[in-house]
């Protein structure tokens, strides 16, 4: 989903445990070595599919699924079989689907599941998730799949950008779109106007954003009251993106074996975080906002709910961030502005959440059916209801503001059409991978969170960790 910052997935999953854990490791060892009734509650008056060529279905294909979503939530799982139920069941009578939850230490649980033959068939992944298993053979490549099943007018529905970005370093395509995550900034619209600043545009670069993230930080002594800014450039995703905005790379185009976050325009990114961070204490530090507890989507709309931030820069979430901003009373008006141009253009993570299939599933063409109705039209609409989160057909935005604006009024105001031109202009875009990205991430994250998490690292301490993992990468 990459929508965390903190190590952690979403609803809380750790998704390092499998590496950092000595179980997960072995784990890991081991599958390497292995190689070889709330349907109604759904509908929304007035939003409904649009029209649109989507791809041939087999309705005699057969089986029991076993559908493992990237959620705990009681309610999340219940409707999200609701939808299957209603809508899936009847044009498949032959195939039986069993949403799950994420069990916990889901990366572990998944990898041991593989190897003992009884994963689930389709499970929810990212692009920086299912490399890990991708690689030791365990994601059926669907790309034979599509050709066979998705004409031209088909495709077109999905984002382009994000359609690319669902094929891996080794040439495989992990699976379909779940949805959309990009970043955005949240702004504070009455604290704006209070202070006489114009609100964030497409024209602001990242001098006056870090100007007005001063203006409006508020200090008691040694305390903050308010930030100006709280933008997590201490998790992976996030920080690789702001290197691409100054013209540099996490990764060496021309060469995944290769980091490239210790070269000049990387160092000066990672330089202007730093600065707003601990320079000038603009940019929140995680351990004085969150006082020494998790981060997370809930913890972040909590404290821009409470005034605490100004500006946020982070996933779009609008149900998540209306419910926080109602919570705390003052309903303050808020909005979603793009994040303002670097150096090199405008750069953000776009997320390429999907769905994948197990290889060793018994029952590929039913899975491969089920995966093409999740990541079609009547699904992502429904979902949407639930979720908020923007789906991954151009045919369902103007359903989505519809179903944002009917559920919390005041999204009207908020600039929901910001996620349509990004849309549009193509902008938003997953990081890059390395070779063996599973080891990177290990080494890279534990350093950008020295730097900008905790301080305890100049920028410049990047250098020889860059190094370090070309290293790594090229050591066989």
């Amino acid at each position: 989903m990459n929508d965390r910052y903190d190590g952690t997935h979403g609803d809380g999953i750790d998704r390092r445990k499998l590496l950092l854990g000595a179980a997960g490791a072995s784990a890991a060892a081991a599958l390497a070595a292995q190689r070889g009734n709330l349907a109604s509650a759904q509908s929304t008056p007035g939003a409904t599919p649009v029209a649109v060529a989507t791809a041939a279905t087999n309705t005699a294909a057969s089986g029991e699924l076993r559908y493992q979503l990237v959620s705990s939530a009681a309610s999340e799982i219940q409707q999200t079989q609701a939808i299957i139920d209603q809508y899936f069941t009847p044009m498949y009578p032959n195939i039986r689907v069993t949403v799950e939850p994420q069990p916990e230490n889901r990366d572990e649980q998944l990898v041991t599941s593989m190897i003992g033959g009884n994963a689930p068939d389709v499970f929810d992944t990212w692009r920086d998730d299912v490399a890990k298993y991708a690689d030791v053979d365990q994601v059926l490549d669907v790309q034979s799949l599509v050709d066979r099943d998705f004409t031209p007018e088909a495709i077109a529905d999905f984002f382009d950008w994000q359609w690319a970005d669902f094929i891996l370093p080794s040439g495989i395509r992990f699976g379909l779109p779940k949805y959309v995550n990009m970043m955005a900034v949240w702004y504070n619209k009455d604290l704006f106007e209070q202070m006489g600043i114009t609100p964030p545009d497409d024209t602001w670069d990242h001098t006056r954003y870090a100007d007005v993230a001063k203006q409006l930080t508020v200090r008691q002594g040694d305390s903050v009251d308010r930030w100006g800014l709280f933008f997590p450039g201490f998790g992976l995703d996030r920080w690789s993106y702001k290197l691409t905005a100054w013209g540099g790379n996490l990764v060496d185009p021309a060469d995944n074996t290769v980091a490239a976050f210790g070269q000049d325009p990387a160092i000066a990114a990672t330089q202007w975080i730093y600065d707003l961070t601990f320079v000038d204490g603009a940019n929140a530090e995680f351990g004085l906002l969150f006082s020494g507890g998790t981060g997370g989507v809930a913890n972040l709309t909590i404290a821009f709910g409470q005034g605490r931030l100004a500006m946020v820069e982070d996933g779009i979430y609008p149900f998540a961030i209306a419910e926080q901003v109602r919570a705390t009373g003052s309903a303050f008006r808020w909005g979603f502005a793009p994040v303002p141009l670097g150096p090199a253009g405008r750069h953000v993570l776009g997320t390429a959440d999907g769905f994948a299939i197990w290889s060793g599933s018994p029952n590929q063409e039913a899975a491969w059916e089920l995966v093409k109705f999740l990541s079609g039209p009547q699904f992502q609409l429904e979902s949407t209801k639930i979720t908020g989160y923007l789906p991954c057909r151009y045919s369902l935005l103007d359903s989505w503001i519809q179903v944002c604006t009917d559920k919390y009024p005041e999204l009207a105001d908020a600039n929901l059409e910001m996620a349509r031109t990004a849309m549009e202009q193509g902008y938003p875009r997953n990081r890059a991978l390395f070779a063996r990205d599973a080891e990177a991430q290990i080494t890279v994250e534990a350093a950008i969170e020295a730097v900008l998490q905790t301080g305890d690292e100049e920028p410049s301490y990047l250098i020889g960790v860059a190094e370090d993992t070309t290293a790594e990468q090229q050591g066989g």
